[in-house]
Parts: structure tokens; sequence; C-alpha cells
């Protein structure tokens, strides 16, 4: 181990390297850390008058030390469930659809505090009978018995992915894994729907409309959990997404061809992952739930170039979302 002082100015530097390749506006890394976004801002000017507290949580949200979670923490419970995503996927083959090679996106909330009154098994049967809010919703619970969620160490766990199931489709974007605990927390890994069989050419291509339907869909999942329980309006509810595999992907109109909005050739990510996070409550999603949208995916969308998510795109989209839930039946 090195006796020889820390370089401040050196890891500061890093920290500012590891927020750009990892897509992080200051604003998003700010809402990951869980500091002000002034604090970023002085953090990366050098400031040394910054508590130690808020200096390790940035250095926490960047992957640059590895701090103690508390039992039972968000942190905690999110770096367990990628954990054991990562055990499973273990043993197959490196090109493995189940593995989600050619990228990924997570989706992990958190509401309220503290432990409730339902087992898991009766959590698990609401779960259930929530709405569905797509042809592939989210935390969907198969009633098939080799994919049904299972319980195992304190939460219940749905591996789609697992190559010995009964599956219709063998691909990335069908493989999800979500992990779900009493005291509601969630966590879900998908692979991007742009890699499946219906693309020639995985890995090349991000579609412009799928981020606000894919995150619509989990907010939705939350509120309609939020109803089935009762929760007070005033809960509050934590929300972080990742995704990986961008690097080279163009943004293109693919799942909706026929809903174009300006695009040029070169909005490209030129960076490999992003990390977007906000904290918002069932009554906010309730009364501006748009805006809840809005301001989780703009960082992500200006990855690609630049493009501007504009409130009027992110609200046509949502638009199309709802109407799509009205012909399919389903309330959102």
């Amino acid at each position: 181990m090195s006796s020889g002082p820390l370089d401040w100015p050196a890891l500061v530097d890093e920290a500012v390297r590891r927020r750009k390749a990892e897509g992080h506006t200051q604003k998003s890394l700010a809402a990951l850390a869980g500091v002000s976004l002034p604090t970023v801002n002085a953090f990366e000017q050098g400031d040394i008058k910054l508590r130690l507290e808020k200096v390790f949580n940035i250095l926490d949200a960047l992957g640059l030390v590895i701090l103690p979670s508390a039992p039972g923490s968000f942190a905690a419970f999110i770096r367990a469930a990628r954990q054991r995503w990562e055990e499973l996927v273990a043993p197959l083959d490196p090109s493995h659809p189940s593995r989600q090679p050619l990228g990924a996106v997570t989706y992990a909330y958190e509401i309220g505090h503290g432990e409730r009154g339902e087992t898991l098994g009766e959590l698990r049967n609401i779960l259930a009978r929530l709405p569905a809010t797509s042809g592939w919703s989210p935390f969907w619970v198969p009633a098939k018995e080799s994919i049904r969620p299972i319980i195992r160490d304190g939460v219940i766990e749905c591996w789609l992915g697992n190559p010995a199931a009964d599956r219709m489709f063998i691909d990335a974007a069908h493989s999800d894994f979500w992990q779900v605990t009493g005291d509601l927390k969630g966590y879900l890994r998908r692979g991007y729907q742009e890699d499946g069989s219906s693309n020639l050419e995985p890995g090349t291509i991000f579609d412009l409309t799928l981020p606000v339907w894919r995150t619509a869909e989990v907010f939705v999942h939350i509120l309609n959990l939020a109803v089935a329980l009762d929760l007070d309006p005033a809960t509050p509810v934590r929300y972080e997404s990742s995704y990986t595999g961008l690097e080279g992907r163009q943004l293109v109109s693919w799942a909706a061809p026929l809903r174009q909005w300006p695009l040029v050739d070169t909005q490209r990510s030129r960076t490999s992952a992003a990390k977007l996070a906000t904290t918002t409550s069932i009554d906010e999603l309730q009364r501006d739930f748009a805006d809840v949208i809005h301001r989780t995916l703009v960082p992500l969308y200006d990855l690609f170039d630049g493009f501007e998510a504009t409130p009027q795109f992110v609200g046509s989209e949502l638009d199309e979302f709802r109407a799509a839930a009205l012909k399919s039946g389903v309330k959102r």
C-alpha cells in the first residue's frame, strides 16, 4: 500500500472524466449522489471546503469508492440485485442473449420507507393482479412454472432469461430479471428491444420513442402498486435507471417509424453508459406525470449529439402511450 499523499487534483480530474464517460451531466450526477448541483460544481472546481460526506457520495456514485451501504438501504438493494443477476448469467456463454451482451437498461425504485404488513407471498399475488402496462409489462408475473417468480433470501425474484425455462422468445429483450422486496424496492434489468431478431443489425440503433414509453410503464407500475396498497399520496419515491452499450448507436425512429421528429445521421452516442435518477412522490406522479418523465430522460437524450427532448416531444409520446392503453383496455 502506498504511503504517499492523496493527489486531490488528480482525483477531481478522474471524477470529471468518469462522469463524462458514463454520460452524466452535473445535474444527473447530483441527483444520483443525493447532493445539490452547486455541490457537484464546487467539487469539480476543486473546492476543498466541502463536507467529506458529500464528496464521498459523489465518488461513490461514480464508482470511484465503495461505501458501506446500510443493510436494507436502496443502494445495498441495487448492488445485491445486480450481483444476483451476474451470478445467474455467469455460467452462460458470453454471447448468450440472456446475458444481454450488446447492452441493457435497468430500472430501480424505492416506494416509501420501512417494512409493510404484507408477506412476500401476498405481495407476489398483488403484483400478479396489477393492470398490464404493455404487451411486455415491467415486473411481469408469469404463471408458467418454469419462469414464475420465486421467493428467495427475502425477495420476490423472476428471471425470464433462464435458458432451462420453457420460453416463447429467446432474445435479450425478453430476458428480464427482476426483484421486489417487502419494503417496496424494485429492480428490473432488460435487454434492448432494438437488439431483437426483428433488427438486422443489433447493437447499432437506439429508438427515439421507447425510453419514454418504457420509463412511463415503470412509473405506471409504481402508481398501480400504490393504489393496490392504498398508499398515502405523500409517499416518497426514489427512482434510478442505467443504460449500457450506448456508444456508437444512432438515434432513429424505429419502433414508430411514422412518428418522425427532426433527426440527423450524426445523432449518435459517443459515451457507453448513462445513469439517471430522480425523486418524486405518488402525489406528484398523479399530478405531473409528464414533467417527471421529462426531467428524468433529458440527460439520456442529450447524449445523442444533443437531441433536445422537449416537453412537447415527451408529452406527444405520452399521448400516444395513453391512446394505446385505451385501445387495449389498459388504464394508465
